[in-house]
């Protein structure tokens, strides 16, 4: 046959690759929306001041009240996703998030405020963990984590845009453009063609029981490596959670430039540096993968450790040359976990469980790291300044990155025991 003309099964392939490139960019797409909901109420400080007359410590329980929700969502979506049609439980959260969204922008008083942001939280939670998992399904094992870092370019994009849609249009403006359209990715979400990695499984009525929950629970969690995953999780999220309330709002206040020029300066460094750390740990993930079992975690664990003295002349530093360069390594090194450290919770539980760890994950670090980040730091900052503050997320990068290095003497024997987790 002709090379011009492909064999049926070639021929099938490439669809199959087209088709899985569609999936993941539609599911970028909807962590764009993640995260710029997530990050919108960030650059309106001065508003809901204005509005509201929310404390220091009143503006970081809106992102405690989205990301506690959003974490304690996370296990059983994910938990219901192994065993029901995981579109429809992305497709569901869309929807939720997108009516809690709304009701911040009609908020009428505080207690109000944090419920929307708290039923936003809870939709934003059902999308992460499960399109990791699914995403994890469509492509090949030594594509992993690229796969899951080009997810979450999403999550760049959109918490630029959430802090540039913020600044602009302010409060309830801002608000409500990000609120419609995960309306219309909801319905896409729930046509998705997407393979199963596993064959079909029967599962009985006495698997759909919170005992059975808690064994699957108990079993990922006797995975050594894993858990020390999750300790680092937890430490970053909780240090990025802090940044990202914190970081425009300090860089207001200290080098020099007005809350527009700092947000949109963090958004530039977020959306460069950001999208390249991303990409550059999953690259560096999938190539020390393939040659040393724990690979994933020491890309991890590289950035991670890099962060820190660029986090440090971030805070010091004012203004100039050596402060702008350092904040966007920061950014770079910072994110390198994204990619690798879904990929590596995949390698290391069994197939029927992959969604359920990976909420798992989610859960923990948001609702140990991010969630209790933005009021700690904001409890701190009352009382010895915002830059003495942000002392706490940085040793928590620190921490990370320890616990990262942690697990690699266990992933060998995880990954050949299946993580122990069959």
């Amino acid at each position: 046959m002709p090379a011009s003309h492909p064999t049926p099964a070639r021929a099938n392939l490439l669809r199959s690759r087209r088709y899985g490139w569609y999936v993941l960019t539609l599911f970028a797409s909807m962590n764009f929306f993640n995260y710029a909901n997530r990050n919108i109420v960030l650059p309106m400080y001065d508003d809901l001041r204005s509005v509201f007359g929310f404390s220091n410590a009143e503006l970081g329980l809106l992102t405690t009240s989205f990301m506690g929700f959003h974490a304690l969502v996370a296990i059983p979506a994910g938990w219901a996703a192994d065993r029901f049609d995981r579109r429809m439980v992305i497709a569901a959260g869309l929807a939720v998030w997108s009516v809690g969204t709304m009701a911040c922008a009609a908020a009428a008083g505080t207690y109000s405020m944090m419920l929307g942001r708290a039923i936003a939280g809870l939709g934003t939670g059902a999308l992460v963990p499960v399109a990791n998992a699914l995403l994890c399904d469509v492509f090949p094992d030594e594509e992993k984590a690229r796969t899951v870092s080009i997810f979450n370019i999403g999550l760049f994009l959109g918490g630029a845009a959430g802090f540039a849609i913020g600044a602009v249009f302010g409060y309830p403006l801002g608000v409500i453009i990000v609120a419609l359209p995960p309306v219309a990715l909801s319905f896409l979400a729930a046509r998705v063609d997407v393979p199963a990695r596993r064959a079909s499984v029967s599962y009985s009525h006495e698997r759909m029981t919170w005992h059975a929950f808690a064994i699957d629970c108990a079993s990922i969690l006797r995975i050594r490596s894993l858990r020390w995953l999750l300790l680092g999780a937890i430490c970053i999220s909780f240090a990025n959670g802090g940044y990202l309330a914190w970081f425009v709002d300090f860089v207001a206040r200290t080098k020099g430039l007005t809350v527009g020029g700092a947000t949109l300066f963090f958004g530039a460094s977020a959306l460069s540096g950001g999208l390249a750390g991303v990409v550059a740990g999953g690259v560096v993930g999938d190539w020390l993968y393939r040659k040393v079992p724990y690979g994933r975690m020491a890309a991890i664990s590289i950035g991670l450790s890099c962060a820190v003295p660029f986090a440090l002349i971030s805070i010091y530093v004012d203004g100039g040359v050596l402060f702008y360069a350092g904040a966007w390594l920061m950014m770079f090194f910072i994110t390198w976990y994204h990619g690798p450290m879904a990929a590596a919770v995949d390698d290391l539980v069994a197939d029927e469980r992959a969604a359920t760890a990976q909420a798992g994950l989610i859960c923990l670090m948001h609702l140990l790291g991010t969630a209790p980040s933005a009021y700690v730091i904001g409890l701190v900052a009352d009382r010895v300044g915002l830059r003495t503050a942000l002392l706490v997320p940085t040793i928590a990068v620190g921490l990370a990155a320890l616990a990262f290095t942690g697990a690699w003497r266990h992933v060998d024997l995880d990954q050949r025991g299946a993580g122990g987790a069959q």
